[in-house]
C-alpha cells in the first residue's frame, strides 16, 4: 500500500477541519456540536453548582471573629513558642557579636522593629503600663512603649555589637485567647532551673524571662557577666489575651549580655515562665536556644 504524499496529508487534514461535502467541523456536524456543547454547559455548571454549594456550608462552620480550631485543636496545641532575634542566617542560631559584618544583624533585628517604630510614631494602642492584669473581651490594643524598649539597645549601637555587649530580641507567639497562668511565689519557689534573682524578686505581674546557660559550666561563665532586660524582664499580662484586637502587636523583651568574655562562646536558653507554658527544646516550644560568641 503506497504512503500517502505530504499534498494528499494536507488536503486530509483541511477535509477534516471543515468537509464541504458534509459540512462537518472537526468531524462533526452543526447538530452533533450543538449536542455535546449543551452537555458540557449543562455538566460544568453542575459541578461548579456543587462547588459553591460545599463552600457556602464550610463557610457556615466559621466565625469571622473567632478561630475555628482553639486551644489543644489548634496547630499550636495551646503552646506558644518564643523566637528570637538577630537571626539573619535560619541554618545557624550563632550569634557573632563583632563589629564587621554586623549589617545582617542589625537588619535582622531592625525588620521586627520596623512595625512597632512605626506604632509608636502614631501613638497607636493606649497606654496599659498602669495594669497589672489579663484584659479581657476588649477591643483596643496594648501600645508597646517603642523607646522604653529600645534605650539600652538601639540602631545606633548596633544593638549591642558596636560595644561588645549584644542584645538578643525575644517574642512569644500569639495564639488566640490563650491566657497564662502564672505560677504563685510559693510555686516559683520550688521550682528547679530557674535562677534565684527571679525566685526573690518574683511578682504576679507579668510571664517571666529566665535566660541562662544550657550547662553549668555556661551558668559559671555568665555569672561573671550581667544579663539585664529592657523594658523589664517578661511580657506584661495587659497584652492577653489576644482576641484580633486592632493593631495589636505582640510584646517584645531586650536581653542585654554585659562584660562577656571575648573568644567564649556561650550556649544560651532563655525560657517562657508560666503554669501553662511548656518547655520542649526539640520542638522549640516555651524557650529558645542561641549560642553568643564575641569578638
Amino acid at each position: 500500500m503506497e504512503k500517502p504524499t505530504i499534498k494528499q496529508r494536507f488536503e486530509g487534514f483541511g477535509k477534516f477541519i471543515y468537509n464541504s461535502e458534509t459540512n462537518q467541523v472537526l468531524g462533526r456536524s452543526g447538530r452533533s456540536w450543538a449536542e455535546i456543547g449543551i452537555f458540557y454547559i449543562i455538566y460544568y455548571a453542575c459541578l461548579a453548582g456543587f462547588f459553591a454549594a460545599t463552600l457556602a456550608v464550610f463557610n457556615q462552620t466559621l466565625d469571622s471573629d473567632n478561630p475555628k480550631l482553639q486551644g489543644s485543636a489548634s496547630l499550636l496545641k495551646g503552646n506558644p513558642g518564643m523566637g528570637f532575634q538577630p537571626m539573619p542566617d535560619i541554618e545557624t542560631t550563632l550569634i557573632y557579636s563583632t563589629k564587621e559584618g554586623r549589617e545582617e544583624y542589625v537588619k535582622s533585628v531592625k525588620k521586627v522593629l520596623d512595625e512597632y517604630y512605626k506604632a509608636y510614631n502614631k501613638s497607636l494602642g493606649v497606654d496599659c503600663e498602669s495594669e497589672s492584669g489579663l484584659r479581657e473581651n476588649v477591643d483596643t490594643a496594648c501600645a508597646v512603649n517603642y523607646a522604653d524598649l529600645t534605650a539600652e539597645c538601639h540602631e545606633q549601637n548596633a544593638f549591642g555589637i558596636l560595644e561588645g555587649n549584644p542584645c538578643v530580641l525575644l517574642k512569644l507567639n500569639r495564639i488566640y485567647g490563650w491566657k497564662p497562668e502564672l505560677y504563685s511565689p510559693a510555686e516559683m519557689s520550688k521550682l528547679e532551673d530557674v535562677s534565684a534573682s527571679i525566685k526573690s524578686n518574683y511578682v504576679e505581674d507579668k510571664i517571666w524571662i529566665d535566660c541562662h546557660g544550657e550547662n553549668a559550666a555556661d551558668n559559671d561563665n555568665i555569672a561573671k557577666a550581667t544579663v539585664t532586660y529592657s523594658p523589664q524582664q517578661g511580657f506584661p499580662l495587659a497584652f492577653y489575651p489576644y482576641e484580633k484586637q486592632k493593631g495589636y502587636l505582640s510584646p517584645l523583651v531586650f536581653v542585654k549580655f554585659t562584660n562577656l568574655a571575648k573568644h567564649l562562646a556561650y550556649m544560651i536558653e532563655c525560657k517562657a515562665l508560666a503554669k501553662n507554658i511548656a518547655v520542649d527544646r526539640t520542638e522549640k516550644e516555651g524557650s529558645v536556644h542561641f549560642e553568643l560568641l564575641i569578638d
